[in-house]
Formats: C-alpha cells, structure tokens, sequence
C-alpha cells in the first residue's frame, strides 16, 4: 500500500488539567530529544533534511515541526518512520538488545551496504510503501542512539506529572494525514530503558605496556598504555598480581603483558559510547627487554584454545 504525502509531525501533550501552560525547561528538554532523535534517524538514513518548528498551539500542548529537503518522498518516508518509532511500544524494552550491542561495532562499509540496497538516495513517490517504511524501521531499530534519545524523551514526560498521554500525528502543509497515534502514560515505561549502561565487552585479547603496577595488596588500579592512550585498569589476575607483589618479576619501564582485557561502557549525555572501566582478566604472558614468558594461567588458556 502506497503511503500519503507528509511533512510535518504534530506532538500533542495531553494535560491532567485544563490548562496550557507547559513548565519551560520540560518542554525544551523535550524538544531537546525529539530534535536529537530526529536529526539521528536523517544521520543514519544518510538524508540531508532541516527540520523547521512551528509555532506551538493550545489544546493541551501541541508542537509541529515542519521537515524540509530536496526529495519528498524522502520527507514523506522520514516523517512517515518518526510517527511509527514515537508511538509503537517496541517488541523489546527496558535494555539495549544484542543486536543493538553488536550494531555499535559494525564496521561502516556493512552498514551502508545494508542501507543502499533501500535505494533511499533516488527514492520516488512510487516506491514510498509500507513495505518499505517497515524495512527502514527495523533498520533504524537496532541503532542504539535512536533506542536511547527516545528512552530520554519518554523519561522527560514521564517525570511531568501533568502529562497524562502524548499522541503524534502526520502532516501535509498543516492538514491531518490519517488518524494520530496515542500513547497513555502508563506506557510510557514501555519506551524507556532502565540503563545507561552497555553489557561488559567480550575478553579481547590486547597488550599493555606497563607504567606502574600495584605492589601492595588491596583493591587498587594498575596504570598502562594501550594503543598509546594511558589507562587506569584493575588486575583480576591473582596469580600474576601476586608475582609481581612478590618480586618474581623483575621490573623496568620495558613490561609489556598480553591480557585478556574486558571493557565497561555507558552512553554519555550526548549519546556517544565512553568506556568507564579497563578489567583484565588474564595475563596470557608478559614481554621484558625482548624475551615472552608464559605465565602459569595464560599456558592454560592457550592450551584451551
């Protein structure tokens, strides 16, 4: 089925009261995220657009923002994705899927191997179908960024009180496009993950060249260079902890250790992935002035390979 022409998408705020007033920082967070999410379906969908607001109307709230670009039917699609990804509860929720995770390492080449077999680029108002927008969907589904400012904005209204459902409507030069598309507040925890936290990476095996390692007992961080970028990591290998506090390794500034490191990640405030803990694991083996020594436990995971 072929999908009607659009430009704008209407956010209706539904108040628990009869007034029309919308407390100023809520709204502009708010908009804050449906612009961000916005800008990141375009970003991911490698379409150029401006997104132009409209001047907000009572009846509760109501905000329009206006979609302007080179291609229609491009426009027709994106407004046609926002309204569905706002407003169907997700299949899945509360924590970022692993196929989100892993979507966070896919290489770019694949990513765009995926997105030119859509034809977006030269998109005509013939080829803007329901199958289509549900291929674009489940496309944009497995982009963390897009999962989580929409989690941001289901956060921001679900703490105002006052809200007590949204709806999205589509647009075409101000006139109703089908019927809009409600959500009650008691779904709004439908859209919102309970974390900003990513699942702990996979043991990868890495090399860190030594600046200062623990000498004494506790729960203390171990300092080293990987890939030429200093890091504070915590030694989980007793076994070689204990060498080292023992002195059976001798010391200089010329330690290098094979690990197995696993890394802690959270999404920041600007919906970048920043890595907040190094953990090795496993010292495979460690590398003084030229000459590899296996440690005990490293042998053994090398024979388990």
């Amino acid at each position: 089925m072929s999908i009607s022409k659009a430009n704008q998408i209407q956010v209706h705020y539904y108040f628990s009261d009869t007034s029309h007033g919308f407390e100023a920082l809520v709204r502009n967070e708010c908009e804050k995220e449906l612009l961000n999410l916005y800008y990141e379906i375009a970003k991911s969908l490698d379409l150029k657009i401006l997104v132009q607001s409209e001047p907000p109307k009572e009846g509760g709230f109501i905000e329009i923002w206006k979609f302007l670009g080179d291609n229609g039917s491009q426009i027709s699609l994106i407004v046609s994705v926002i309204t569905l990804l706002i407003s169907r509860i997700p299949v899945e929720n509360k924590k970022l899927t692993q196929l989100q995770i892993e979507n966070l390492e896919l290489d770019n080449e694949l990513k765009k191997a995926e997105l030119k077999e859509l034809h977006l680029k030269s998109l005509q108002e013939e080829d803007l179908n329901e199958e289509l927008i549900k291929k674009v969907v489940e496309y944009l589904a497995v982009n963390y960024k897009i999962t989580w400012r929409r989690s941001n904005f289901y956060k921001k209204v679900s703490s105002y009180k006052r809200i007590n459902k949204i709806s999205t409507q589509r647009l075409y030069n101000d006139s109703p496009i089908g019927t809009d598309r409600e959500v009650q507040r008691g779904q709004f925890y439908n859209f919102t993950l309970l974390t900003d936290d990513l699942p702990e990476t996979e043991p990868n095996e890495v090399k860190i060249d030594l600046i200062s390692p623990v000498l004494k007992p506790g729960k203390f961080y171990w300092k080293g260079f990987l890939n030429k970028d200093i890091i504070n990591f915590e030694m989980l290998d007793n076994t070689f902890k204990t060498m080292i506090q023992n002195g059976e390794i001798p010391l200089n500034n010329k330690v290098v250790i094979n690990t197995l490191l696993v890394q802690n990640r959270k999404i920041d405030e600007d919906g970048h992935v920043k890595v907040t803990k190094y953990t090795v694991k496993l010292v495979i083996d460690y590398d003084i002035k030229g000459l590899t020594i296996i440690t005990p436990e490293g042998q053994k995971y090398l024979d388990s390979k």
